[in-house]
């Protein structure tokens, strides 16, 4: 794992890595036009309500024959890890009296897959229902010596990779269960420290600060704002042990100020993923920069 400084003179520990700016472009990265803000807020825990229907979400007929022929074909591929866990659809959102409410059902993530590479075909055959709508979380995460720590996607996920993105994944609707309903909340943290090996007694300022949706794939994805009690350094020293530390090859930290995040997105757009795109402009929106 690789760390850098973007805008510093040197790196924090000395490496071959290459500024993210001179890098080669990923290929198939989308800019931030893709990504859809639906809502943007400042709501705590005991303000996000979430209605949980345990009903799977299916392909219909072929769709659903060549999603599983799909799934083959992507395992079969060199250096891929994929896992087909369940995953939590969001059905339908609103924002009333001061409060976030979330529809949920469930999907998987082979169909999410195979979703996100037929959605236009899925559209036109079923309508806006047609797409699994696999609900992602990602946190953006401000340090207590003021950085911004963003990954490098590693080549073997599922989603975007090589992509520069920011920490995050999926609701998980067995694994996040609490009370019997999926707690986003929750599911955020465990990404957190799955990921960054940050432990989660340190993760209790999270705030969701707003819904957005990746428009090409139909994919909607739940913001979260961190204010970290940690250092960069110390983000830096807990992530290589973490228990998914291989899901990314590079740490990176942006300074949380205005220009030079501008400026690293401008300088990274090809690269940046849809969902860190929406969620660095949300995060934008809660720091009054937009």
């Amino acid at each position: 794992m690789e760390f850098w400084i973007v805008g510093a003179t040197t790196p924090i520990i000395q490496n071959s890595i290459t500024p993210v700016s001179q890098c080669d472009k990923t290929e198939n990265m989308m800019s931030q036009e893709s990504f859809r803000i639906h809502l943007s807020g400042n709501w705590p825990r005991p303000r996000v309500h979430v209605n949980y229907q345990p009903i799977e979400y299916t392909l219909p007929g072929e769709f659903a024959r060549r999603s599983l022929t799909f799934w083959e074909t992507q395992l079969a591929q060199p250096n891929r890890r994929l896992f087909n866990g369940a995953l939590c659809r969001l059905e339908n959102f609103s924002q009333t009296n001061g409060a976030l409410h979330l529809s949920l059902s469930r999907t998987c993530y082979r169909d999410l897959l195979f979703s996100n590479a037929n959605t236009n075909e899925l559209l036109r055959a079923l309508g806006e229902n047609g797409p699994v709508r696999a609900l992602g979380i990602s946190a953006v995460i401000e340090t207590a010596d003021g950085f911004l720590p963003l990954i490098r996607r590693s080549e073997h996920v599922g989603e975007f990779p090589g992509g520069l993105d920011v920490v995050g994944g999926h609701v998980h609707p067995d694994d996040h269960l609490r009370n019997g309903v999926p707690d986003v909340f929750f599911a955020i943290a465990d990404e957190v420290t799955a990921e960054l090996g940050i432990p989660l007694h340190l993760l209790g300022n999270l705030i969701c600060c707003g819904l957005g949706e990746n428009w090409r794939h139909r994919k909607p994805e739940l913001a979260f704002f961190l204010a970290l009690p940690l250092t960069m350094k110390g983000v830096q020293q807990l992530a290589p042990s973490a228990r998914e530390a291989d899901e990314f090859t590079e740490l990176l930290a942006v300074r949380a100020e205005k220009a030079s995040l501008q400026r690293f997105i401008a300088e990274n757009a090809a690269r940046i993923t849809p969902s860190a795109h929406g969620c660095l402009q949300i995060y934008g929106r809660l720091k009054n920069w937009l």
